[in-house]
């Protein structure tokens, strides 16, 4: 029971993800559909009482009841869950899916565990038909939920440091206004004192009654300007200001430095000494150049990061722990100035973000492979097309079922597929233009091989966008039906 409330908490941090933002979770749906030859693809979290559909090929998103939905027991184990005919299966006996609608016959649905090991949702696939995968549909669907569990941990944790550092940075800005308001208070019976004992410094009077008397006003009023500040300190304002300065000392997730001018550290709160592995007394007094790999002190790297004299300056890259090790860290240095506008020091905000720099690794060397294994495919022929139908991209399926080697097609236009009745109609043009429009284009026909021979052709089109919505390519799924047609 304790192990599901904690699982919920997790499924509530992703609730309000808008995936639609990332068009990677309708591109990872398209996918697991065609690789999988099922007309039904889901990205699904499961709550309390509700499976959530967050998102979908061939259905709506939306919500379902999660008494009756299969992904209750998609995310009971680890591996993938296989449920090839769901008639035949007692779980499903009373199963409003199953037998009044829309009558599922089939269900795939691999967990979406997340790095903590808590299994949020899946990704799956249903059909209305009795059916299975093959071994190498398994490891797609597997490799595809991976995938998606990437995107989303990467998403958040970079949602929260930018909340994190901007909640810090305006912190930072406040406490530099309150240092300035005091200051300023106190500076004007300070010069008064100073003034009077430069007077008697450069012989122009004599310390007599009237020049005490004097000195001791100007000492009084700096000393209720003290007191006042120190009043207004611990009853209101300050009080806060010493309470964000605590805060600043014991905040562990980022390192928060004080240079001064040159470069030489001031300051060091308990994060710094978490992420950078010195204590206070060891490192302060010493520049934080050390910070850095002798490559990046030789290219100058230190001195360029606080060469930034106005606003922040912002960085990435790898920097050196005392031990010697390497983390990737996220940089801000911001100048602090004086009243004449003179840069006096600096405060630098370090966040080590190795877990998020080696789950991007991961995710890439999670794509290298997912492009291997689809270029190893030889039951469909998968094609990219850029935005005008020319071939960018072709694997070992394609070669197989068209007949043409990759340096003989990638860059000419995949109309030379069609017969030149399908030409002349515009067929390819169109189905393109209905994938651009309505995301996804669905045909079968006679297609043409590199001999000239035809095959019966089953072909999903389904288009690519940028970050703004924009179309920029194709992806085409064929599979060769020739043996089934010629049964029918």
């Amino acid at each position: 029971m304790h192990d599901e409330i904690i699982r919920l908490k997790e499924v509530h941090k992703f609730l309000d993800f808008d995936f639609y933002k990332s068009r990677e979770y309708q591109d990872i749906t398209d996918l697991a559909s065609q690789l999988c030859d099922k007309p039904i693809s889901l990205i699904t979290l499961l709550d309390n009482e509700t499976n959530w559909i967050k998102m979908a090929t061939g259905f709506e998103t939306g919500e379902a009841d999660r008494a009756s939905s299969f992904c209750q027991y998609g995310i009971q184990q680890d591996e993938l869950l296989i449920i090839p005919d769901a008639t035949a299966d007692e779980r499903f006996d009373q199963n409003s899916l199953v037998h009044v609608f829309p009558k599922v016959r089939f269900y795939a649905g691999a967990p979406l565990i997340l790095s903590n090991g808590h299994k949020i949702g899946t990704l799956c696939l249903f059909d209305f038909k009795p059916n299975n995968l093959t071994n190498l549909q398994q490891k797609a669907l597997t490799a595809l939920s991976r995938q998606v569990i990437y995107l989303m941990e990467l998403e958040f944790n970079r949602g929260q440091l930018f909340s994190q550092i901007e909640e810090i940075n305006a912190k930072n800005d406040a406490l530099r206004k309150i240092a300035y308001m005091q200051s300023h208070q106190i500076r004007q019976p300070l010069s008064s004192v100073m003034g009077l004992v430069n007077l008697v410094k450069e012989g122009i009077v004599k310390p007599d009654e009237k020049w005490i008397d004097m000195i001791g006003i100007a000492a009084e009023q700096l000393d209720e300007e003290v007191r006042a500040i120190i009043t207004e300190s611990t009853a209101e304002k300050d009080i806060r200001l010493i309470r964000f300065n605590k805060m600043l000392d014991e905040v562990e997730d980022y390192a928060i430095i004080l240079l001064d001018k040159d470069g030489i550290i001031e300051n060091w709160n308990k994060g710094a000494e978490k992420i950078k592995g010195y204590t206070a007394t060891e490192i302060i007094g010493k520049n934080f150049n050390v910070f850095y790999s002798h490559k990046d002190r030789l290219d100058g790297l230190p001195a360029k990061t606080i060469a930034c004299k106005d606003g922040a300056c912002r960085s990435e890259g790898y920097r050196v722990r005392k031990d010697g090790s390497e983390f990737w860290a996220r940089v801000v240095v911001t100048a602090i100035h004086n009243d004449s506008g003179d840069v006096i020091g600096f405060t630098k905000v370090t966040r080590d973000l190795s877990d998020i720099k080696e789950t991007q690794l991961s995710l890439d060397v999670a794509e290298e492979r997912l492009k291997n294994m689809i270029e190893e495919i030889e039951d469909y022929a998968i094609i990219l097309l850029d935005a005008s139908g020319n071939i960018e991209k072709w694997n070992k399926g394609a070669q197989k079922i068209k007949g043409y080697p990759a340096e003989a097609i990638i860059g000419k236009n995949f109309t030379v597929f069609y017969p030149e009745e399908d030409r002349q109609q515009k067929l390819p043009e169109l189905l393109l233009e209905q994938a651009r429009l309505q995301g996804r284009a669905h045909h079968e026909g006679w297609r043409l091989k590199m001999d000239g021979s035809k095959f019966w052709g089953s072909v999903v089109i389904t288009s690519i966008h940028n970050s703004k919505s924009e179309v920029i390519g194709f992806v085409k799924v064929t599979k060769d039906l020739t043996a089934e047609k010629l049964l029918m």
